[in-house]
């Protein structure tokens, strides 16, 4: 994996997949060097191939005053081998290729950090299971009533999302399933008696009876509708 800045105020990049997390800067604190290629090393590689699978990726950089400057997240794929990524003013992108000229031919991926957040805090078959399902649950219906994504663009990450899950398939897929039956509850008459149960008493419905359709894209996306 390579990295070039074609912009000068840059301090820190990194480099972020599902388990590991490298960073890139200066010991001294002083900006990174533009237009030069920077090999972060071959980590996302060696996770590919260890787990027979493709790998989401985030690349980002920042100020001195830690300010993000650019980020996007992508898939890498073994077969891809190596992938540059450029961080300029006006975004950031990936090609297969370093030359100059080469195109963007590694498309962006939408993230949905509500599903990290599932898969972080949500747990299944322990104690207190059930209340973090509900905290989880609450989040998600709050997410859905005010995202401005299209359930297309919703569907689609999710399933690029559930794919780059590999051996973690089973238990986010019983994660979010889980949490959807906590979801449906939500939208009957005892929401409120729910959430207080749950300790969100602070917690405003804004929400109706009716389903939330990027809910309901995220949950067709893992199965869990007909």
């Amino acid at each position: 994996m390579y990295v070039k800045l074609e912009r000068e105020d840059a301090s820190s990049v990194a480099l972020q997949a599902d388990s590991f997390t490298k960073v890139c800067e200066n010991a001294d604190g002083s900006l990174l060097k533009a237009g030069e290629w920077l090999f972060t090393g071959e980590d996302l590689a060696q996770l590919s191939q260890e787990e027979n699978r493709s790998v989401l990726f985030t690349v980002s950089a920042r100020d001195a005053d830690d300010t993000l400057l650019g980020e996007g997240t992508f898939l890498y794929d073994t077969a891809q081998e190596k992938l540059y990524v450029t961080i300029s003013a006006g975004g950031v992108t990936c090609s297969t290729s370093d030359a100059a000229d080469a195109p963007a031919d590694v498309p962006p991926v939408l993230t949905l950090p509500i599903l990290d957040e599932i898969d972080a805090s949500v747990t299944v078959g322990t104690a207190g299971s059930s209340l973090l399902a509900v905290q989880a649950a609450a989040k998600l219906l709050d997410w859905g009533v005010n995202t401005g994504l299209d359930t297309d663009e919703i569907s689609e990450a999710a399933s690029t999302w559930l794919a780059a899950k590999n051996n973690d398939l089973t238990e986010c897929l019983q994660k979010l399933e889980l949490v959807d039956d906590v979801y449906q509850k939500l939208l009957t008459g005892e929401a409120r008696e729910l959430l207080d149960s749950a300790g969100c008493a602070d917690v405003e419905i804004t929400w109706g009876s009716d389903p939330v359709e990027p809910v309901e894209a995220i949950l067709r996306a893992a199965g869990l509708r007909g």
